[in-house]
């Protein structure tokens, strides 16, 4: 059976991505025949292509630290966390110099380091992510090139980030256009598209967009809410993750993976009948008309 695996942005909570990666390969599903990502579906998406295990990728993202990822001296200092980077001087004084907090020069090696230098036409399963240019104000498909430069693109949180500026674009991360890729695995014609959606959109708490880094997130994803529109819709089968933690908060990358397990583990029946060619567009018809009625866990 050929099926597409669609990856959305979501910061630390796209590590969810790997629980549902590891509920599917305890059901033994087939690797699937096409794999979109944006942002840090992007990342797990590119591991998964380039033939990892979600037990490899659990093994990277528990050792995983922000400040191993960053450039900024100010993320070298111990337990300082990027929503309080941003609020100091120091990081606002680096977005009015140059174009991000962090130039991404070190996530760039990093990446390089992760994926080796190869090509996205070399990896095991084919693979596209998405970054936005700014200059067109189009999406971007990279489903060609080298791997960690269209991954590096792909993760460029504006302000955060500097962009990635290529054959005249300025590109940054793809949620603010394509937060989750479904019509890009569409328009792949690679049969069924089973969804990981770690950012979907509800109320806020006012408490939580009370300081200067809150409330550029929450425009964020209301943004990123607007542009998806009905590209979500696309999917044969959407497993979300609930989970409330920062887009920056990596703390307890065990707690995230094991979430997005027990996700994937609420929906078995309707992964089996994806997976059976059952009515997975009628379950999302009913999801649609009653909301109240999906499978919630966090």
């Amino acid at each position: 059976m050929e099926w597409s695996l669609v990856l959305s942005g979501g910061g630390a909570r796209g590590l969810a991505h790997i629980g549902v990666i590891r509920a599917l390969e305890r059901r033994g599903v087939p690797r699937p025949s096409f794999i979109a990502g944006t942002s840090m579906g992007a990342v797990i998406g590119a591991m998964y292509a380039l033939g990892w295990d979600s037990a490899k990728m659990e093994a990277y993202a528990l050792g995983f630290e922000m400040k191993d990822f960053m450039e900024n001296p100010a993320f070298r200092l111990p337990d300082i966390a990027l929503s309080r980077l941003v609020q100091a001087g120091t990081a606002f004084g680096s977005v009015l110099r140059g174009q991000g907090v962090d130039s991404g020069k070190k996530a760039r090696a990093e990446l390089g380091r992760i994926f080796g230098e190869v090509s996205i036409e070399s990896l095991a399963t084919p693979f596209a992510c998405v970054a936005s240019d700014l200059v067109s104000g189009q999406a971007v498909v990279q489903a060609a090139g080298n791997l960690a430069d269209a991954v590096r693109a792909s993760i460029s949180f504006p302000g955060v980030f500097a962009p990635v500026r290529r054959d005249g674009m300025v590109l940054v991360d793809g949620g603010v256009l394509d937060n989750m890729p479904c019509d890009v695995a569409r328009e792949r014609g690679r049969g069924r598209v089973l969804a990981s959606d770690v950012s979907p959109f509800e109320v806020a708490e006012p408490e939580s967009i009370a300081k200067g880094m809150g409330v550029l997130l929450r425009c964020f994803d209301i943004a990123t809410e607007r542009a998806q529109g009905p590209i979500g819709d696309l999917a044969d089968l959407t497993i979300t993750t609930y989970d409330r933690r920062a887009a920056f908060d990596f703390d307890r990358a065990d707690a995230v993976i094991a979430l997005g397990a027990r996700s994937a583990e609420a929906r078995a029946a309707d992964i089996d009948r994806f997976f059976a060619g059952g009515p997975s567009r009628w379950a999302r018809f009913i999801d649609k008309l009653f909301p109240w009625k999906r499978s919630r866990v966090r």
